[in-house]
């Protein structure tokens, strides 16, 4: 950094004390209400005021993780691992999360093997470490034999791929069940679908992994009963019954009934509101929101959303506005709340 660069960040951060961290506070709050592209913004902003700011850097990852910018989430790691920037140990958790994710299973070998091998690894981690490093070391082979390459034009795995797969999807890691869901679902045969099945049924399983294995279950035509464990229920459905998830028709109804109080006057709350709303009923799915009142929805949706801006309101305000008691429309917001923290823990550490 030059003398006049230097002077310039220091002048910064004389001028505006506190500054970064608050940007970098903005930043983990709008990551924990899932705000990504926010999230990210106050990330960047705080890097350019402190470029080697941990938490910040961190947070730039973890942003653009869920953003789906993938390739540009490793790169961001790696530059972390190799400036020694931040937790090494929470950097390299999620770095080698992204190239499983990538399908990047030679790197993840050489990494983890390198890093084992100075026997420094924290206890808490060893286990996790060693079962990714397992795991990519049968596809770092899958990919090697021939005989276990995917048949493009069949659009087949070989029995020794899908093993490896149905290990995936069997493990405690929901980053290989994430991608091992990914790959299978190309490839549906009847002993996929009974580990579908079975993956339903498992309790400490992902929700949302769990609602994109019946999309594609359903996707696929099948008529079987499937049976699904969700959020302390048990339910069984006829699996081309299921409702496609993004055309609710509650789900739609309470967007519409929101639009009607929101849209016009606050369009950026409006669509914090209705992405909000969405990731409930995905995380829900095939589980439907009780009772299908749109108002009491779309009010608990309403109050949920000023509640993760910090928006000052009354409660007896909303409950006016949407005709509806109190004492419920509290219990649903929170229950909004509780479901939409419970999702995807597993994809960042805050």
């Amino acid at each position: 950094m030059g003398d006049d660069q230097s002077k310039r960040t220091k002048e910064n951060v004389v001028l505006f004390p506190g500054l970064i961290n608050k940007l970098v506070e903005k930043g983990m709050d709008s990551l924990k209400e899932k705000h990504y592209t926010q999230a990210l913004s106050y990330f960047r902003q705080s890097l350019e005021v402190e470029p080697n700011h941990a938490q910040g850097r961190f947070g730039e990852v973890l942003s653009l993780i869920e953003l789906g910018r993938l390739n540009e989430a490793k790169e961001a790691s790696e530059t972390m691992l190799k400036e020694d920037i931040g937790d090494y140990y929470d950097v390299l958790q999620v770095h080698v999360s992204l190239l499983v994710q990538l399908s990047k299973y030679d790197e993840v070998v050489t990494m983890l093997e390198a890093i084992i091998a100075e026997d420094k690894l924290p206890p808490h981690l060893a286990e996790s470490f060693y079962q990714l490093l397992h795991f990519s070391r049968q596809m770092v082979e899958a990919e090697a034999e021939p005989s276990i390459e995917i048949d493009r034009e069949a659009d087949e795995l070989s029995v020794d791929a899908i093993d490896v797969l149905l290990e995936q999807l069997n493990s405690h890691e929901p980053n290989l069940q994430w991608h091992a869901i990914q790959q299978l679902g190309n490839v549906i045969n009847e002993h996929v679908l009974a580990a579908f099945y079975e993956f339903l049924k498992v309790e400490e399983n992902d929700p949302i992994l769990k609602t994109m294995v019946l999309q594609m279950i359903k996707e696929e035509g099948i008529d079987d009963t499937v049976t699904v464990h969700k959020f302390d229920q048990t339910i069984s459905i006829k699996a081309d019954e299921l409702e496609d998830v993004l055309h609710s028709e509650l789900g739609l109804r309470v967007l519409n009934r929101l639009s009607e109080e929101v849209e016009h006057e606050n369009p950026s709350l409006y669509e914090m509101m209705v992405e909000l709303w969405w990731h409930y009923l995905i995380a829900l799915y095939p589980l439907t929101p009780t009772p299908e009142d749109k108002d009491l929805w779309a009010a608990a949706i309403h109050m949920a959303g000023l509640e993760s801006i910090g928006s000052d309101y009354t409660e007896e305000e909303i409950a006016k506005t949407y005709d509806q008691p109190i004492r419920v429309l509290l219990e649903k917001t929170e229950e909004i709340t509780t479901v939409n923290k419970q999702v995807f823990q597993w994809a960042f550490k805050l």
